[in-house]
């Protein structure tokens, strides 16, 4: 197989991947996008959340440390416990890794993460 065939499989995949969460997690632009336009296969963009993505990301952002620190104490030791500190570090990539393939915005990250609603 050439690389440029590799290259572009890999390519096919990422892009996948991506459109494969925004469509889990976000509502289609007013305007829907056709697939055959250059710019929609290129720059991916953010839509709002629906009710069930905010759901599910308000309760992601609790489990995966979005607003807490990860520092982890030993009851045992009383010392920091690295290895709790690292499980709790993938739990926060894990929320950071969907919210960028999402392309949400900071304010939307925010929001979700302090639970707070698009009216405030």
């Amino acid at each position: 197989m050439a690389w440029d065939e590799r290259f572009e499989r890999v390519r096919a995949r990422i892009h996948n991947r991506a459109f494969a969460y925004r469509a889990l997690f976000l509502h289609p632009k007013p305007e829907p996008l056709k697939w055959w336009r250059a710019d929609y296969w290129r720059v991916p963009k953010g839509g709002d959340l629906g009710p069930a993505a905010d759901v599910v990301l308000r309760d992601l952002a609790a489990y995966c440390y979005a607003t807490k620190p990860t520092l982890k104490i030993s009851q045992v030791t009383q010392q920091s416990d690295p290895i709790a500190m690292a499980f709790a570090e993938g739990r926060r990539d894990v929320f950071n890794r969907i919210t960028a393939l999402c392309n949400l915005n900071s304010d939307q990250i925010d929001r979700i993460a302090n639970h707070r609603s698009n009216d405030e």
